[in-house]
């Protein structure tokens, strides 16, 4: 065998990995410490004047049944400036509503719980309705 042949064999086997007498490769004992990947955020909304509506960080939740969801952040951006709506978890996207202002949904354990009109200025949510 030449040596290129004798190199190609000794890396094809080290690239192979550990075998078990099986032939199989073992599973791996390294706990995984990553849970469910975290959504990206996400633009759902640009306003006539201009404000974008973003779902930022949220948070993994369940329904009372155990059925999984998850809630999101709301955050208005416009040019270099980011206002964080304050306690505003969302499982929906907001939706225009007045001149200056949004309509979103409170979600908590993945259920509407409020319908809420945020001012675009500030950020501020104003409760419109319990459901």
């Amino acid at each position: 065998m030449t040596r290129v042949a004798m190199a190609a064999v000794v890396v094809t086997a080290a690239c192979a990995g550990p075998r078990s007498s099986g032939g199989a490769t073992p599973p791996d004992s390294t706990p995984s410490v990553a849970g469910p990947a975290r959504p990206l955020d996400s633009l759902v909304l640009t306003t006539r004047s201009g404000h974008q509506i973003w779902l930022a960080e949220g948070r993994e939740a369940r329904d009372s049944g155990g059925v999984g969801c998850y809630e999101r952040s709301v955050e208005i951006r416009s040019d270099s400036t980011r206002i964080k709506v304050p306690l505003l978890f969302v499982t929906a996207a907001p939706t225009a509503w007045r001149p200056g202002s949004i309509r979103a949904e409170l979600s908590r354990h993945c259920r509407v719980m409020a319908i809420y009109q945020v001012d675009l200025a500030t950020g501020r949510p104003i409760k419109l309705e319990d459901r």
